[in-house]
């Protein structure tokens, strides 16, 4: 383990959620040193800011003891609660010279504006990612969203260049549509397979049956869609106008709960940008059946 001497800065997390337990190993391997997890007043956090603490051989705080003692203090809370914890922080002494970040993807730096007012130099840092328990990423493969005061954004830039990654900047306005495009990267996509397990179910598999028969597609799809983009990607029924065929999917899906609502959303944003044969008698099928 690298002496205290080698390390670049150190860095109180505040949050020990899915975030703050794969981004506080990878700052501890990049040479950070993490000061202090912070934790709020139920168990279940104070649990796992101890946990967390302990692997980084940081201390376990709870948020009410927090102190602005290390040179950069990493927020990771819920976007609900950033402005009511920014403007309880504020209220603590020795900001001044602090570099605050927060990782929202939707809610800008100006949020953090108590802590500014403080003296601190704020940013928000947002790494497009899905992190969940129990998996270990390749920070260096997340790309960070970055904006705010110049010089936290300078010592931002510099920290995920440490992790390996790289970091753009991202307009203010631009977020929350930036952020929704987060939800169409991950968590729309599992909305999208686990209706597609409720058809799936409907067709007499069951949910591991389905997930068997859907991986080699669903690689396949993706690993088309990175080398050659959506339109070089797209095929089936919709590209080749099979009108007939839609049809009788929408009339099955009705057996389905929710399916054919998706159905007709997905089919309806499909013909908005790809090519499809038959596309305005497409329309007006999935607007009228």
């Amino acid at each position: 383990m690298p002496s205290k001497r080698a390390h670049k800065a150190t860095i109180t997390l505040i949050g020990a959620g899915n975030l703050a337990q794969a981004l506080g190993p990878a700052l501890r391997a990049a040479g950070y040193w993490i000061d202090a997890v912070a934790g709020r007043a139920n168990a279940q956090s104070r649990k796992r800011a101890g946990s967390l603490a302990k692997k980084l051989g940081a201390k376990a705080v709870a948020l009410e003891d927090v102190r602005p003692d290390s040179h950069i203090i990493w927020i990771c809370h819920t976007d609900d609660v950033l402005a009511n914890t920014a403007k309880w922080l504020a209220h603590k002494p020795g900001w001044k010279g602090k570099i605050v970040f927060h990782s929202s993807g939707a809610i800008t730096s100006e949020v953090l504006s108590p802590l500014k007012r403080a003296g601190a130099s704020i940013a928000s840092l947002h790494p497009m990612m899905t992190f969940v328990p129990g998996v270990t990423l390749k920070m260096q493969d997340v790309p960070f969203a970055v904006e705010g005061d110049s010089r936290a954004v300078t010592v931002a830039r510099k920290l995920v260049r440490d992790l390996g990654a790289e970091a753009f900047t991202i307009q203010k306005a631009a977020k929350p549509l930036y952020h929704a495009l987060g939800s169409f990267s991950s968590p729309l996509i599992i909305a999208t397979l686990v209706t597609a397990e409720r058809v799936g179910r409907g067709a007499g598999l069951s949910a591991s049956q389905t997930r068997k028969v859907m991986g080699p597609i669903l690689r396949q799809t993706l690993k088309n869609y990175r080398e050659n983009g959506a339109a070089a990607a797209f095929s089936g029924p919709i590209k080749r106008g099979d009108i007939n065929t839609v049809r009788r999917h929408l009339k099955e899906l009705k057996r389905v709960p929710a399916a054919g609502e998706v159905y007709r959303a997905l089919v309806k944003s499909v013909l908005v940008d790809l090519p499809a044969v038959n596309g305005k008698e497409l329309m007006q099928l999935i607007q009228n059946l």
